[in-house]
């Protein structure tokens, strides 16, 4: 009996979906906060009573997933070591420090920080345009909140016993924020050496707080006077079902723009990667940029591919590269080179190549490229058949586009559809849908494309329709 259950590569990928979805990244900010609050309650609380027992208790819980979560993410990485980097603080956060050592376990106040790593993410997923100018504050305020919560907590432990004024959170609190702001103890004296050393990272806060604020009003300014993005490794690492963009030319900016109109593409994010000299960004000015990114480096090299996170791209698309100049031989080799590379490390990834020599096009079939386009070759055609027809270039070039009127689409085969003939799927698609079935693309045993199909050709689960339509269609089941 044959093994039903997903390959690991499968399973993998389902994983990482699950904790890169929204929902769960929002179950996490919860749970942090939630942790947070309980870290208040059980310094508050006396360790005698049966209520701190319970605290300790859900606290080791809440820990316990912490820890399942980041192993779950660092065994779905696909670099571990550029995962230790970026994860080390949440890491530590979650070490399970004895009961007993109570002033360690306020390192669970890290937690913070990855609180406003999660809020600007889903933020960016929902209003690209407001994540783009709130990110630096709420990672800001996360900052200021971990300093002054860990101040607050640390001088009672330490000082609450010997120090009157440091008997109660609610003088703590107000001791560490005001401290914080005027950069020198304000309200009473530490008695203690611990307690002089957290008044002193406090004050130390202060010091860097007006300058960190210039820092950020300057940054937001210059954000407003131009639109430079910057190399955000974080983010990419954890990119998944993202579009890659490898080399640059003169067509590069179409493509972007229109991948960037798709009303069904606007919360996809979009890698370029190229060898600029100055990335491009003046030319799409006139778009929302804040799920766009632009990486400098050689893109046919493996730990590049990496950092973008390839093996999580949905989508790969190889421009011929004129970023640097060099023969057209040389440009369709290391579209190869890439092509080749990016199916070893992402055999389920869509790609899509840019050829200047049609005879190039045998190397990248070898390697699994999806679709191969050659750029002049398309253009004689186009203009061949305007001439040939006399005006059949409008409707071309209103299907090319996703600006106006309408676009081409791709809709899988309902259950309920197969083994219909195709003149039936255009009539129910017209009369439900306003779409006109154009194609239909076979699924198995190869995958080719039948356009304008004989009309008793009988539909297949695994084929799909390649329609005509203002929208993307919605076939219902009957």
């Amino acid at each position: 009996m044959p093994d039903s259950s997903p390959s690991r590569p499968a399973f993998k990928a389902q994983l990482s979906k699950l904790l890169y979805a929204p929902t769960t990244e929002f179950v996490l900010i919860g749970l942090i906060l939630l942790s947070v609050l309980l870290i208040f309650m059980e310094v508050g609380t006396s360790s005698d009573r049966l209520f701190h027992q319970r605290i300790l208790h859900l606290q080791t819980g809440l820990t316990t997933i912490f820890w399942l979560e980041l192993a779950a993410r660092c065994w779905v990485a696909s670099n571990r070591r550029r995962f230790l980097s970026l994860y080390w603080v949440d890491i530590l956060s979650v070490v399970p420090f004895p009961s007993q050592l109570t002033v360690l376990r306020l390192l669970r106040l890290l937690r913070l920080l990855r609180v406003s790593t999660l809020m600007n993410r889903n933020l960016a997923r929902f209003s690209p345009a407001l994540a783009l100018g709130v990110r630096a504050q709420i990672g800001l305020l996360s900052s200021l909140g971990v300093i002054v919560l860990t101040g607050t907590l640390g001088l009672y432990l330490i000082e609450g016993s010997e120090n009157p004024d440091a008997d109660t959170l609610t003088k703590t609190f107000w001791w560490s924020l005001l401290t914080l702001v005027a950069a020198e103890p304000i309200g009473a004296e530490p008695e203690t050496p611990i307690g002089r050393g957290l008044t002193l990272m406090l004050m130390l806060g202060g010091l860097t707080l007006f300058a960190v604020v210039t820092g950020l009003v300057s940054a937001i300014m210059v954000q407003r006077l131009g639109s430079t993005r910057e190399f955000r490794s974080m983010e990419l690492d954890e990119l998944s079902g993202h579009t890659v963009i490898c080399g640059w030319n003169r067509n590069g900016a179409h493509v972007v723009e229109e991948m960037l109109l798709d009303p069904d593409m606007q919360n996809h994010p979009i890698v370029v990667v190229a060898e600029f000299t100055e990335t491009p960004e003046q030319a799409l000015h006139h778009l929302n940029l804040s799920n766009l990114y632009f990486h400098t480096a050689d893109y046919t090299r493996i730990d590049v591919l990496q950092t973008i996170n390839i093996v999580h791209a949905a989508r790969a698309i190889l421009l011929a590269d004129t970023s640097r100049p060099r023969s057209d031989q040389d440009i369709d080799a290391r579209t190869v080179l890439a092509a080749l590379t990016i199916e070893k490390l992402n055999p389920a990834v869509y790609t899509c190549a840019q050829l200047l020599d049609r005879l190039n096009d045998v190397q990248l079939k070898v390697a699994g490229v999806d679709d191969v386009i050659v750029a002049d070759e398309i253009t004689s055609h186009m203009i061949a058949a305007s001439a040939r027809t006399q005006g059949s270039i409008e409707v071309l070039a209103e299907l090319l586009t996703v600006q106006v009127g309408n676009q081409i689409y791709k809709i899988p085969i309902p259950p309920s559809w197969v083994d219909l003939p195709f003149w039936q799927a255009v009539d129910r698609l017209k009369q439900q849908q306003d779409a006109l079935p154009i194609a239909v693309e076979v699924g198995q045993p190869q995958r080719r494309t039948l356009v304008n199909p004989p009309s008793d050709y009988r539909l297949a689960s695994k084929d799909q329709l390649v329609v005509i339509a203002r929208r993307m269609p919605k076939i219902t089941e009957n």
